[in-house]
């Protein structure tokens, strides 16, 4: 059984936290990455690195699509394996963010 204590409750944020961010960050960098390699291919005119970078830019667009998937996979997986008190501390505290866990442990240590 398990219980939603303040200290789980902050690593879920944690965990939040960094999923959100490998969310959005890393597929907006392949993209442009791969928009860089193409354009650059395209202004040094050379047919066969068009192709290339053009196949290049597709698998960046896969990869962040797969990467933009990865909370909502994540969320799936413990919605399915946890228990009810998983899952509710879960839903309650994985949005929450890192501004929210240091909110937290600094209202802790005041109150200490």
């Amino acid at each position: 059984m398990v219980q939603c204590t303040e200290e789980l409750a902050n690593v879920i944020r944690i965990i939040g936290f960094v999923l959100n961010l490998i969310q959005w960050v890393v597929p907006i960098i392949l993209i442009v990455l791969g928009t860089i390699d193409l354009v650059k291919a395209v202004i040094a005119g050379k047919e066969d690195e068009i192709k290339n970078n053009q196949k290049t830019l597709v698998k960046r667009i896969i990869a962040a699509i797969i990467i933009f998937l990865i909370p909502l996979i994540v969320s799936v997986i413990t919605g399915l394996l946890g228990t009810d008190e998983w899952k509710e501390c879960w839903n309650a505290n994985h949005n929450l963010g890192v501004g929210d866990l240091l909110d937290s442990t600094s209202s802790q240590a005041t109150s200490n």
